[in-house]
């Protein structure tokens, strides 16, 4: 992730806020694990939408793929 901004502690704050989950979950120490690369992958592409729309199609498109996969 050379060049990149990292999260800093309220963003991560917030973030574990919103997932429900211990703020420690995202330095569990598995940095190899898929689900923690496909988590920092999901932070950085975040980081790079620029605009309020572009983060609005993102939410759109996750809260589809959510309803897809509810029984």
């Amino acid at each position: 992730m050379s060049g990149t901004r990292k999260p800093g502690t309220q963003t991560l704050l917030t973030l574990a806020d919103i997932l429900g989950i211990p703020v420690d979950r995202f330095f569990d120490g598995e940095s190899g694990s898929p689900a923690t690369a496909d988590m920092q992958e999901c932070l950085r592409l975040w980081s790079c939408i620029r605009t309020d729309a572009g983060r609005e199609r993102a939410l759109t498109a996750l809260r589809a793929i959510i309803a897809s996969e509810q029984p």
